[in-house]
């Protein structure tokens, strides 16, 4: 599948959505909700690269910054290399629990910061007896008790740092999660939150990766969620995810910074 996404306006969003609505057969409202989200906005997905290309050159004709990618190319954040237990050496990132595993800081095409965001929603139906007087009154003392449906909701919202480390030479990014990682590789003092060691962290590769682009606007960035169903006996939960999507994101920001 073939995405094309603007990642910079060179005029006002009313005009390229009347321009955008032409090139894609749809209504001047429907192509704002498009641009609605923020940038980069993806602005078509479809199966054929020539009308994928075809788009691209429309958007970039009316001066806009313009990407295209193969889906099959993004690399989603599960598969890429996990800093859990990293150190910042002189003059590579170390992995502690993959011996050999460095990444130099001259490889770091792009650096992206974004925040992956779920949600779960488990609903549980329960049953149980409760003595009722009326029933009790009915049948003369037979049946004291009445079957009650009981059914709970709860919800869990979460939100996660995330750097994606780009590289130069193509192979496997990288990424920095907020939560989850040891910190006492990034070579500074121990701060009391995850966060704070998160952002030193950030800090600090900034500091030894000066050549890599640097973009932090999928922080704000919503992204669509996808859901996932599972459950047992009288239990189920649903689970929104944006990892995907911010990682497709995160993958067009960073074509877009280097291209």
């Amino acid at each position: 599948m073939f995405v094309v996404a603007i990642a910079e306006l060179k005029g006002a969003v009313e005009t390229e959505a009347a321009a955008l609505a032409a090139d894609l057969g749809c209504t001047a409202y429907d192509a704002r909700l498009l641009l609605a989200p923020g940038l980069p906005a993806i602005v078509r997905t479809t199966p054929d690269r020539e009308q994928a290309l075809d788009l691209l050159g429309r958007v970039r004709g009316r001066g806009h910054d313009a990407v295209a990618c193969d889906t099959a190319a993004v690399v989603g954040s599960s598969e890429m290399v996990s800093m859990r237990r990293f150190r910042l050496g002189p003059d590579s990132v170390v992995l502690d629990d993959t011996p050999g595993e460095t990444l130099p800081y001259d490889d770091v095409l792009a650096l992206v910061l974004a925040v992956h965001r779920s949600r779960s929603d488990t609903s549980t139906q329960s049953r149980e007896r409760q003595f009722s007087v009326s029933r009790a009154i009915v049948t003369s003392g037979l049946s004291m008790t009445k079957t009650v449906k009981k059914e709970t909701h709860a919800g869990i919202d979460e939100r996660d740092g995330v750097l994606y480390l780009f590289r130069r030479s193509a192979a496997t990014p990288w990424i920095l999660r907020e939560h989850g990682t040891l910190w006492a590789g990034h070579g500074k003092p121990l701060a009391p939150s995850e966060s704070e060691n998160f952002r030193v962290a950030v800090a600090a590769l900034r500091e030894r990766a000066p050549a890599a682009a640097f973009d932090d606007r999928l922080v704000s960035r919503r992204a669509p969620e996808r859901a996932t169903v599972s459950g047992s006996m009288g239990t189920s939960t649903v689970k929104t995810s944006s990892d995907a999507a911010v990682d497709l994101l995160a993958h067009l920001l960073a074509l877009w910074l280097t291209r």
